[in-house]
């Protein structure tokens, strides 16, 4: 058991980024879900055209545009007390081009099918960007106004708020992938409209957001400095060689929930827009699961919730495997062919939302009580610097489905999420640092 936590230390700031960075980060998370790269961009990859190759590099870019500026920020934040400025900035400029793509899908349609999907494949690349370069000072100055004992609390409020929106959100994808909507490529163009409108809710959203000054690096660090001390670094820090592992396999899982959309539809025989039941299984999952990670994290530790995200993510490729063969029984004894599968499925999803939710919420606050005010910039750009290997495996599930079989895959999906379990069962229990809010 964690030790006991102390008294949560408040400032003037902690209320008011509680709710306006709590507000931003859910408004941005509901705003992804209408053009979900786990739902709904496989099939509109599908409608042009595209192969699981082309749905496995999708995830690749978004995750190597979060991971490549992380090290270049520690550099140029790492001396400086005041880290707003490239949080405001960064989310107003790097979403611009989706709202080119936006344009672009209105005026043109989708005439050009190769066009289109780079066009996508560039926008959604720079808004990975974009979260990259904004993610440590996002990451800063919810560490430095939000007290480590509510952390948990206040990251279980930030999923619910998303995931209570993104179960609206999946109505209305039902209706819009289903045959009453606009013909395509209308109906995605739409979608991608209303994703629009939500980043620019959340881009308010981080103008809005105060930062505290903390105590920072007495002199600049360079790239070459960083990478120079990663290695006595880890040597050093058992419980951040466990964490870097983990968040590198956990989180590279959680990428290839796109693949299990993609069996259903070609596999299975289960209809697109049963798509918004798959969005509701998600959020639903990360819904319940939100609260109950971060009131984990609070009361018992980040270790915690990171242990349930872990069992989490080894399910959702285990229940791939076994839901198929038991909804066809199901469907035998009941005498109603595909009646069951399509919703058991959704089972999936629900284990799927859950780990995302807690891998975050756990990796989170078990990485800022390990880091110091001094430290973190540091501490933040080698975790998601080093976890980038884990952005390959969705890749590598793409190229592997060419010739091998769906169960197949998620067999070894399943060994992978048995491994990350085994080392969120053995990790350390985190030091809190000294002057670590």
């Amino acid at each position: 058991m964690e030790a006991p936590r102390r008294r949560p230390r408040r400032d003037d700031h902690t209320e008011w980024n509680f709710a306006v960075i709590g507000a931003e980060s859910a408004v941005f998370q509901a705003g992804m879900m209408w053009a979900d790269p786990v739902t709904v961009l496989p099939l509109f990859i599908g409608r042009l055209g595209g192969s699981t190759v082309l749905v496995g590099l999708v995830t690749v870019l978004q995750r190597l545009g979060w991971i490549l500026p992380q090290l270049p920020m520690a550099a140029v934040v790492g001396h400086r007390p005041n880290r707003l400025p490239y949080l405001r900035w960064g989310v107003l400029l790097f979403r611009m081009p989706f709202l080119v793509f936006v344009a672009y899908l209105w005026l043109v349609g989708a005439t050009s099918p190769a066009t289109v999907l780079t066009f996508m494949l560039l926008a959604y690349f720079s808004v990975a960007l974009g979260n990259g370069v904004v993610a440590l000072p996002w990451q800063d100055i919810i560490a430095k106004s939000i007290p480590a004992e509510i952390r948990g609390r206040f990251f279980g409020v930030m999923q619910f708020a998303a995931a209570s929106m993104q179960i609206g959100i999946g109505f209305a994808v039902r209706y819009l992938l289903g045959p009453g909507a606009p013909a395509f490529p209308m109906n995605y163009a739409t979608l991608f409209s209303l994703t629009a409108v939500f980043f620019a809710l959340s881009t308010v959203g981080c103008w809005l957001v105060r930062e505290p000054i903390r105590p920072v690096l007495d002199r600049p660090e360079s790239i070459g400095e960083i990478v120079a001390g990663i290695g006595p670094f880890l040597r050093r820090e058992l419980g951040f060689r466990y964490l870097t592992l983990i968040a590198m396999l956990g989180m590279g899982m959680s990428l290839t929930t796109p693949f299990y959309i993609v069996y259903a539809t070609r596999q299975l025989g289960v209809a697109p827009q049963t798509a918004g039941v798959y969005i509701w299984a998600a959020t639903i999952g990360g819904a319940m699961s939100s609260m109950v990670w971060g009131r984990l994290n609070d009361r018992r530790g980040p270790r915690a919730a990171i242990r349930g995200g872990t069992m989490c993510t080894l399910l959702a490729p285990a229940l791939a495997l076994v839901v198929p063969p038991l909804a066809r029984g199901l469907e035998v004894m009941l005498g109603r062919q595909g009646a069951v599968l399509p919703y058991l499925f959704g089972l999936v999803f629900l284990a799927a939302g859950s780990s995302m939710n807690g891998l975050w919420i756990g990796t989170n606050n078990y990485l800022f009580d390990l880091a110091s005010h001094q430290e973190r910039p540091r501490y933040i750009a080698i975790l998601n610097t080093l976890a980038m290997p884990g952005a390959l495996i969705p890749l590598a599930v793409g190229v592997a489905l060419k010739g091998v079989p769906y169960p197949v895959v998620f067999a070894a999906l399943t060994l992978i999420g048995g491994v990350v379990l085994s080392l969120a069962w053995r990790m350390p229990r985190p030091r809190r640092s000294v002057g670590v809010a």
